[in-house]
């Protein structure tokens, strides 16, 4: 049970039972709507664009693959503390090839420990500092993603991501949000398994 409490599929009405029934429309694999959205569920007109942003900007290619977003995903929700959106991503990001190792390291914060690109490093170093100190970002942070082989475009979608994220993280905090269990659904061992307690 969430802490705030919100609208069940059973119960929804009008515009959320509208919203509901697209979320089911996308994800026809699912029997409940994903938590993290019914916690929008007070909020139909919101909701919508909620999905629409999630869908369209993160669970999809864009100026970034989806693989790299859910590397920041899995970051970004380990530095905020959030096991509700940590695992989950970090299955994401497992399901897209990553290995136990990559997956535990990144959702760990310890990049240097990660098997990724060196591009990929610098990249999942600005998340992490945007997550962190924002406010000291510097033009000479910008310039060493260009310097690491980040074009603009990128550069921007990294920055819509990991603020994404933040925004999610402090939503599922609240509402009480635990751990999904997508690995042992799965019957698979959770890399980050313990690495919030």
């Amino acid at each position: 049970m969430p802490f705030i409490h919100w609208i069940n599929e059973d119960q929804a009405q009008g515009p959320l039972a509208a919203e509901y029934a697209r979320y089911f429309q996308r994800r026809s694999d699912r029997t409940q709507v994903a938590p993290i959205l019914k916690c929008f569920s007070h909020r139909p007109d919101f909701l919508k664009h909620v999905m629409d942003f999630s869908w369209e900007l993160h669970f999809s290619d864009g100026h970034l693959t989806e693989r790299v977003k859910e590397m920041i995903a899995t970051l970004v929700s380990g530095q905020n503390r959030c096991g509700y959106c940590m695992h989950s991503h970090a299955y994401f990001l497992h399901e897209r090839g990553a290995a136990d190792e990559v997956v535990s390291a990144i959702g760990r914060g310890q990049l240097d420990e990660a098997a990724v690109t060196d591009a990929e490093r610098a990249l999942l170093r600005f998340a992490k500092k945007i997550t962190h100190e924002s406010s000291r970002m510097t033009a000479e942070d910008i310039q060493e993603l260009r310097d690491a082989g980040w074009a603009e475009p990128q550069i921007a979608e990294a920055v819509y991501i990991t603020a994404l994220f933040g925004f999610f993280n402090r939503v599922a905090n609240t509402f009480g949000l635990t751990d999904p269990q997508y690995f042992a659904m799965s019957g698979q061992e959770d890399p980050l398994s313990g690495s919030l307690d």
